[in-house]
Order: C-alpha cells, then structure tokens, then sequence
C-alpha cells in the first residue's frame, strides 16, 4: 500500500480523517493489509490489547513519535495524520507541495487563525529549531552519592511492607499527597510521599493491561511530585533523578499528559543545573509532540500544552533569550484563552497562572514595571491553592525588589508568610530575604525579625 491506495479515498477513511479517529484509520489500514492485531502490534511495538484500544478510541493516539511510527509502519500516508512529509518528499503521484511561508511568530498564529495543527507545530519547531527528536542526551545528568542514597529512600528494600492496591486507591493516596503539596505543607509531604510511590511501583508490578497503563501513569505523576518537591526543599540532583524516574514510568504508561509532565519536570531540574537551552528546546519539542494545535484537542492535553509553554517562557527568560520567552508565554496565554480560563487538571493552568507566569518572565527580562502591570491583574484571593498564592506573592516581591520598592518587596513576603510559611524556607526566598537586610537605607518595621523567623539570618 501507498499514497495512491484506493483505500485513502474511502468515505470511511476520509470521515475518520476529519473526526481525528486515529484509531479507526489504522484499523481499517491493519485490516486492509490483512494483519491480526498480533502481528500489527509486534511491527509498532505494541501488545495487541494496546492496539485494540488504540483502535477503538479508548486509548487516545496524540503523540507525534507514535503517530508517525505507525504511519511508517503500516504505510500510512503522514498527512491522514496532520503530520509533514519529510522534507523535499511529495506524496506518490502528485506534484511537489510548494513550501508556505512560517508565520514570525506563535503570538500571530494563535490570533491569525492559527488554527491549522501543522502550522502551529512548525511555528514551535521554528523557534528552537526542533524536529520532535529526543534532547534529553545534550546534557550530562547529575549522578551524586546522596542522590542515589536518597532514591533508594523512595524504593524500599522491604517491599513486603507495600502491599499491590488497585488504581482506584492508588489515585485516592496520590491525590491526597498533591493537596499537601499544593497546602506547600513540604515537610509532612516528605514523609507521605516515599510509601506513595512504594505502593506504587509494587502494584506495577503486579499490573497488567490497560490496569497496568494506568497504574505507571500514576507512579510517573508520584515520581513528578517527589521531583517538584526536591525542587522545593533545594535538593536540586535528587530533583532530577526522580524527574528520570517519572520519564521511564510515563513511558510504560502511553499516556501522553504523564509522559509531558515528567519532561517538564526534567526540564526544571535542568534549568537549575544551568541547562537552559537544553531545558527550553526539550519542553518545546514535547509540547509539539503533544498535538494540541488540532482543530479539537482534549481540554486536558490542552492544558498540559500551555504549562509547558508556561515553563519554557520562564526558562528561556532565565536565559535571557526575550523573543523566544514572549512567543511561548504569548502562546500559553492564547491557549489559556482556547480553554476559557478554567484550571484543568493537575496542571493549575489558566489565564491567571499564565498571569503569574508573566510576572517571573518579566522580572527576569529586567522588565519589572511590566511585571507589576500583569501583578495588579490577580486578585490573590481567587487563586485557588496556597501554593499559587504563595508563588504570586513572593513573584511579586521579586519584581517589586528589580523595581526597586523596598517595603512593597518586604509586604508581598509577608503575604507569602500569611498563605503558606514554609514557602519561606526555600533557599531562593530566603536569599531575597536577607538581600533586604542588605539594601541601604531605613530597614522596614519587622523585617529583622521576619528574616530570622524564615532562617535568612541568625538571631544573633
């Protein structure tokens, strides 16, 4: 079977082509080409109760790399699929496609109807010079004795101790560990988390099927949280290893929303290691890889796309790289916008997050003034954990401190203080504590003593 195969033109094919029945197209190609699910399943790499799934839409296929594997596999023309064609390629008995122009920027596309899921992709692509291929090699990954020591912490030896639950429960403990994080109770998370992801890997382990695609998604969004929360206590290589961690989990997984947050999580422990560009082109790739530029994407997937977006805004900002960081937060914003605002899943994300993230973009641009502008946007009340208060707080603190406000800097930590005190403890916000202390001129009133209160400084 080729491009010019009967079958392509097929009112069956072409109406699953327009509804992004990805399924049904590789079914009725599999069956056309008369393979059992067996037999297809092993030439993509699937089981053949995956491919069944696959096929009848119960699985969701919105990965590139998948999509293109089974477009190359099967002899799928890539198109059906809202895929390119390889560069200079035609498809068989047609003329050459002529190039069209790349609009300049991903702001344009979303406002200029953008709609279109192969441009979108290319304008991604075209800001990094990313082709959806893995970048994950390009930095060296941090290998300490006491990160090692602690990961070993998170997988007990006594695995007896960790009986195998069912999803259901496992998703209950796992939820329950989040809104300690997000009530940034980090130190009583410390001690939930590491039974969480036990139980976790031995019901892996006694998994299968679509049960076991489930459970390792939820062990990879476990290992995410253990990562987020080693970024937030300062343990900056044990944060990328369980980052390495939830990447190898979401892969077993399939799942696609699993498979991006653990990169978004690698990505931040590469960022802190100073690996930005890695950091920024690795974020970008994965949220081509998602897909969410079709016409209909999933609410989910499309959230999942804006926070990365979000992340690699700030992360390229940290770089210094402007245009790059306001075309990716421009783009969170349109699709914050595609989704009405309403936070979406694990994500949080929404115009106002997006907001928030504009503040650390801004201030790290050097653009305070504009980060206080998008400041005054957020009412804190209304945001909805002390997690996302707390980060609005002490962002804005920070960008009062570049604009050079003292006492509005030192009113925003004490905000931070009052929706969630051991967000203070972080080393990053204890630092800009004590650079208070050190800024010439009348201290304001209590700010010696909020500084020894949150350890920037000694009481003597």
């Amino acid at each position: 079977m080729d491009a010019t195969h009967p079958i392509w033109r097929t009112p069956a094919v072409q109406e699953a082509v327009a509804a992004e029945q990805f399924g049904a197209v590789i079914r009725m190609t599999r069956t056309a080409r008369k393979l059992s699910l067996v037999r297809a399943g092993r030439l993509v790499g699937y089981s053949a109760s995956t491919l069944s799934r696959i096929e009848t839409g119960q699985r969701k296929l919105t990965d590139v790399r998948q999509l293109r594997r089974f477009a190359d596999v099967l002899g799928i023309p890539p198109q059906l699929f809202g895929l390119t064609l390889p560069a200079g390629a035609a498809p068989a008995g047609a003329a050459p496609m002529p190039t069209a122009p790349v609009p300049t920027t991903v702001g344009e596309t979303s406002r200029e109807g953008g709609d279109n899921p192969v441009q979108r992709r290319e304008l991604l692509a075209g800001l990094v010079g990313v082709t959806g291929t893995a970048v994950f090699g390009a930095a060296a990954r941090p290998a300490t004795a006491r990160a090692a020591a602690v990961v070993q912490e998170l997988q007990p030896q006594i695995t007896g101790a960790f009986a195998p639950v069912g999803v259901n429960i496992l998703a209950s403990r796992l939820a329950a560990a989040r809104a300690t994080f997000q009530a940034c109770r980090y130190h009583e998370l410390a001690g939930i988390l590491p039974s969480v992801i036990a139980t976790a890997r031995t019901s892996l382990d006694e998994a299968s099927g679509e049960r076991r695609d489930q459970t390792a998604a939820l062990l990879a969004d476990a290992y995410c949280l253990a990562s987020d929360l080693c970024s937030r206590l300062h343990d900056d290589a044990l944060a990328w290893v369980t980052a390495e961690r939830a990447r190898s989990a979401a892969q077993v997984s399939g799942n696609p929303a699993s498979i991006a947050e653990a990169a978004r999580m690698t990505s931040i422990a590469m960022r802190r290691h100073g690996h930005h560009d890695t950091a920024t082109r690795l974020l970008i790739s994965t949220a081509l890889d998602l897909g969410a530029g079709s016409r209909k994407p999933a609410p989910g997937l499309l959230a999942t796309y804006g926070s990365l977006l979000c992340t690699g805004a700030y992360t390229a900002a940290q770089q210094g790289s402007r245009h790059q960081a306001l075309e990716l937060i421009s783009e969170a914003e349109a699709t914050a916008t595609r989704l009405g605002g309403t936070p979406r899943q694990h994500t949080e994300f929404s115009l106002a997050n997006v907001t928030i993230y504009q503040i650390g973009v801004h201030t790290a641009l050097g653009d305070a003034g504009t980060a206080l502008d998008h400041a005054r946007k957020i009412v804190l009340r209304n945001l909805p954990t002390p997690e996302r208060q707390a980060r609005f707080c002490v962002d804005t603190a920070r960008a009062w401190q570049r604009f050079g406000s003292r006492s509005n800097c030192f009113q925003a930590l004490q905000a931070a203080d009052q929706c969630a005190p051991e967000e203070l403890r972080r080393s990053s916000v204890r630092s800009l504590v004590a650079s208070l202390l050190d800024t010439p001129g009348p201290a304001p009133s209590g700010l010696r003593e909020f500084a020894v209160r949150c350890g920037a400084v000694t009481s003597g």
